[in-house]
């Protein structure tokens, strides 16, 4: 089944680079794209300290997958001499939010009517001077921790954000997927970075 994802920064219109990454994710997907291979090659190393990274959503208890992605993502940001994200209650109270809603809705999108990164973050108490996301989905191995890292890695638009400016983040995962499709350990993943 499919990993898709998309990044997004602050709000506005998408750029070509946005519309590429998403090709991108959605050739993984599919499987035509190469492996991540060299472009997760800095974090591997440290991914054996990251609990549940290869635990598909459902094996494991959300919580901690959840927890896994932000060290996942924080090996990587030490890989390349970044300071980790810390975690943030409203960060993850928005992005557990909207992968809920993505889920109950059915859709794969960083907006729709009433509901932007910036509102909903907002409305979570986020205050911050920025605010970026990232979002992907996938079923079984596809939806993995490691999974959603290694698509976002090879994205210019998400490796932007994990490795961006940002101090803060908050992960949210809902168990299913955004769209009406039959698959088992489907998982719909939100990672929303901030900085104060």
């Amino acid at each position: 089944m499919p990993i898709d994802a998309c990044a997004r920064r602050g709000g506005g219109a998408r750029s070509s680079a946005h519309v590429r990454a998403c090709a991108l994710a959605a050739l993984l997907a599919a499987g035509l794209a190469p492996a991540a291979g060299a472009a997760a090659a800095p974090a591997r190393a440290s991914r054996q300290a990251c609990a549940a990274a290869a635990a598909a959503p459902g094996a494991a208890a959300a919580a901690e997958l959840r927890r896994s992605l932000r060290c996942l993502v924080n090996s990587t940001r030490a890989a390349h001499g970044l300071r980790p994200l810390r975690a943030d209650r409203r960060l993850a109270a928005a992005a557990r939010r909207h992968a809920a809603d993505m889920v109950a809705r059915g859709y794969f999108a960083h907006e729709r009517a009433g509901s932007t990164l910036r509102s909903r973050v907002r409305a979570a108490g986020w205050a911050g001077a920025a605010a970026a996301e990232a979002i992907a989905w996938g079923c079984g191995r596809r939806g993995t921790p490691h999974a959603v890292l290694d698509a976002w890695l090879v994205s210019p638009g998400h490796r932007a954000i994990l490795l961006g400016p940002y101090n803060r983040a908050g992960v949210g995962l809902a168990l299913g997927a955004p769209l009406t499709i039959a698959c088992s350990g489907a998982g719909t993943w939100v990672l929303d970075a901030g900085r104060r």
